[in-house]
């Protein structure tokens, strides 16, 4: 049926809990004649009073639930936005290197889809792809990550951190780890910023350098006081 009330609800292009109008909704519920138990499904489709956007809320009620209904979206709920230069980045990225764009769109799906040990796992492989496509594949993961230190694609310090990220993914793959989400945060943190270092900065700072008006020499500030 069709409605015109609004509801609160996750908006993946404006980010977080919005105002949505309800469109359509319709709802069936059940109860077993055998047991005290029942339930309920609703379906609506929402559009975001911010952004226009268009999606679908399943909520589903069972009496035996205690954490009460649960809720689903579709297309899923992304608890974090793409950065803005994602979109972009197809057109920063060297055609050698064209594999950075997808994975990192694999490693966005498996977070929207609740798979954050699949994620961790992605991150791994997108930073050490990207080691051994900027230093040669030097044999082993240690050998990697210092000469892609040496360089200059990181410091230090961001190297320890790197460390630390693909640590993680190799958890994920041989101990079971599953990532929290603050986990994931920090994990995607650092693997955008060095996505960031890597392939964007440069151009920034070339189109930077070109608005950047050019120091005048000695010789002609002496000109101009004399003018």
């Amino acid at each position: 049926m069709t409605s015109s009330k609004h509801t609160r609800a996750h908006c993946n292009t404006c980010g977080g809990e919005r105002n949505h109008g309800v469109l359509h909704s319709e709802k069936t519920s059940w109860s077993d004649d055998e047991h005290p138990i029942s339930g309920s499904d609703e379906y609506e489709t929402l559009k975001c009073l911010g952004c226009d956007s268009i999606e679908l809320r399943h909520t589903s009620y069972f009496s035996e639930d205690y954490d009460g209904p649960t809720i689903t979206y579709f297309p899923p709920a992304m608890f974090r936005q793409q950065p803005t230069w994602f979109k972009n980045l197809f057109f920063e990225i060297p055609q050698e290197d064209d594999f950075v764009e997808p994975l990192l769109q694999e490693i966005y799906v498996a977070l929207q889809n609740n798979q954050p040990r699949l994620a961790a796992m992605g991150v791994r492989s997108l930073i050490e792809t990207i080691m051994i496509a900027k230093t040669g594949d030097n044999g082993t993961f240690a050998k990697n990550i210092s000469e892609f230190e040496n360089l200059g694609y990181v410091s230090t310090l961001q190297r320890e951190r790197m460390e630390a990220i693909l640590e993680a993914g190799h958890a994920a793959i041989h101990r079971a780890f599953e990532p929290r989400q603050e986990d994931i945060i920090t994990l995607l943190d650092i693997t955008e910023h060095i996505i960031e270092t890597v392939y964007l900065h440069k151009g920034k700072v070339d189109k930077l350098k070109k608005r950047v008006p050019a120091k005048k020499s000695k010789k002609a500030n002496k000109v101009d006081q004399r003018g």
